[in-house]
């Protein structure tokens, strides 16, 4: 009898031990845990930064003076450049992800774009309702507008400067 009461214990206490690493399991595959790029990736710090006009594990940053000379010392020269007169545009793939960044006539940054690797229910689920509802997701901040738009197949993120 006693044998019998022990299985039932040891029986117990292993389906317990067991349900516990499943759950915990699941809790590693969320979305927000996943990381595409070795770069840039949404999660919930990410989105703060993004909220104070900071692309995480960049150099890139809306929320002060930046200048692209501050950015090709860190990256170097950039991959691509596009003049269109009053607006540069500069490009730079840095880990196999794409940055986009345009400058205006006063050498001000003032929009930062990011190409990646998500779908667009996985973008829903990470950053939440957007604020103006559509095909492009727009988050407006205090602030900084954080845009989601598709280019090309793939999903880019934008960052702009109210």
């Amino acid at each position: 009898m006693k044998i019998v009461n022990l299985l039932i214990t040891l029986i117990a206490v292993l389906l317990f031990i067991s349900g516990c690493s499943t759950q915990v399991s699941k809790e590693k595959n969320k979305v927000g845990d996943t990381s595409r790029h070795s770069v840039f990736n949404l999660d919930a710090e990410t989105i703060k930064n993004l909220e104070k006009g900071i692309i995480k594990g960049t150099p890139l940053r809306l929320d002060n003076d930046i200048k692209m000379s501050d950015v090709e010392r860190i990256w170097g020269k950039p991959n691509e450049h596009f003049d269109h007169e009053d607006i540069q545009t500069y490009g730079y793939t840095i880990e196999n992800q794409n940055f986009i960044i345009d400058e205006d006539e006063m050498k001000e940054i003032y929009t930062i774009q990011v190409e990646l690797d998500y779908s667009k229910d996985e973008i829903l689920e990470i950053m939440g309702k957007p604020t103006k509802p559509g095909d492009i997701f727009i988050y407006e901040k205090e602030n900084y507008i954080i845009q989601f738009e598709k280019f090309n197949n793939k999903w880019r993120l934008i960052l702009r400067k109210k």
